[in-house]
């Protein structure tokens, strides 16, 4: 078993494995967070030796045009009995000199090789740092919300906002009728107080049950206790992995009213080659995080997470299969995953008009 995942570790490395193989990887990758370590280090180690067998071929490469040249000198000497130094070309000045004095020549171009390998490496970080830049996750900020409401505590007393209070709004998804909402972790991170709205639910108070922030997803919970559950869902999580190409759209609270939005998944990975995202072609903003993306099925794929500001229309997912596997890891009850979906052979406005009651604004205040 170990001689097979070294032998699938190294052919995933060099790009060797079939589409269906790499699929299985992937898989087996989001989630055995072990394995996926002893692919980064395999990386790290091939791009050692890579640098290692470069500097051999290049040194290699020297003593070879150092013999060719103390060859050609000597053929040139004999002939003519006298070398005329002034007429020697800079090359040949070098390369005529001694093997002791050749190696410490060798050396010094070693060093400025290490040194500008190391250069190249504090310019790749500096990309790095820069290319972070490109992530920008996706909360809408606002002044205030427009619907407003009288805030209630879980005690049932008013609290209304003051001055210094900041607000800021993205979108969920109902995952169970009983009252959770799947949102992202960064839109509701150091929240006071939590809101969901849409054109069914004017306002429902919320609280954080359940959150990784290492997907950058959450779970919140509807504390209203005149609250009778959402409605039947129609949808589910997908179990397979979406490929680059497959149609997919967006539900999303970027303003007031729910948007929708279409594209398609363009990698298997998301920022910075993430396995537990896709990277997709669709247009996100603002207040999109946290809202759902269905295949053309129907199926929950994913929660948008964040955008490329960096290219436009280019956005990410956190992956359905990551997200449930972060869920059955918690010791909370209370998260049945659901996989059955019944909007299969619906056209897209008529799977819309089903899902959008179970979307959400949410509306968070620190």
């Amino acid at each position: 078993m170990r001689m097979v995942k070294a032998e699938l570790i190294e052919r995933y490395c060099r790009g060797e494995l079939t589409p269906d193989e790499h699929l299985v990887f992937v898989q087996w990758m989001d989630s055995d967070p072990a394995l996926r370590q002893e692919v980064t280090e395999y990386m790290q180690l091939s791009d050692v030796f890579k640098q290692y067998r470069d500097r051999n071929r290049l040194q290699e490469k020297l003593n070879a045009i150092h013999d060719e040249m103390e060859t050609e000198s000597f053929r040139f000497a004999s002939q003519m009995k006298k070398v005329d130094v002034v007429n020697v070309s800079p090359i040949k000045r070098i390369f005529s000199i001694g093997k002791n004095q050749f190696s410490k020549v060798a050396a010094a171009i070693a060093v400025l090789l290490v040194a500008a390998a190391l250069v190249g490496v504090g310019i790749n970080r500096l990309n790095v740092t820069r290319s972070q830049s490109a992530y920008q996750e996706l909360r809408r900020e606002v002044e205030d919300i427009k619907r407003k409401q009288s805030v209630q505590t879980a005690g049932g007393a008013a609290a209304a906002p003051t001055a210094s209070t900041s607000t800021y709004t993205g979108s969920g998804i109902a995952i169970d009728p009983s009252g959770l909402v799947l949102t992202s972790h960064h839109l509701i991170a150091g929240a006071r107080t939590i809101y969901i709205s849409n054109q069914e639910f004017e306002s429902l108070p919320m609280e954080l049950v359940y959150s990784d922030a290492s997907l950058d997803m959450a779970v919140l919970k509807v504390v209203d206790s005149m609250f009778t559950g959402f409605a039947e869902m129609g949808y589910g999580f997908r179990k397979s992995v979406a490929d680059p190409g497959e149609r997919i759209y967006t539900l999303g609270y970027p303003r007031e009213d729910m948007v929708y939005g279409e594209g398609s998944i363009s990698s298997y990975t998301g920022f910075e080659g993430d396995s537990a995202s896709y990277q997709m072609s669709i247009p996100v903003n603002p207040g999109n995080s946290g809202g759902p993306v269905f295949d053309t099925q129907g199926n929950l794929i994913g929660i948008v997470s964040a955008r490329n500001a960096n290219a436009e229309g280019a956005s990410f997912a956190i992956k359905s299969a990551a997200i449930v596997s972060s869920l059955n890891a918690s010791e909370e009850p209370e998260f049945r995953v659901q996989y059955s979906g019944r909007l299969r052979g619906l056209d897209r406005p008529a799977q819309v008009k089903r899902l959008r009651r179970h979307v959400f604004m949410v509306k968070v205040s620190n």
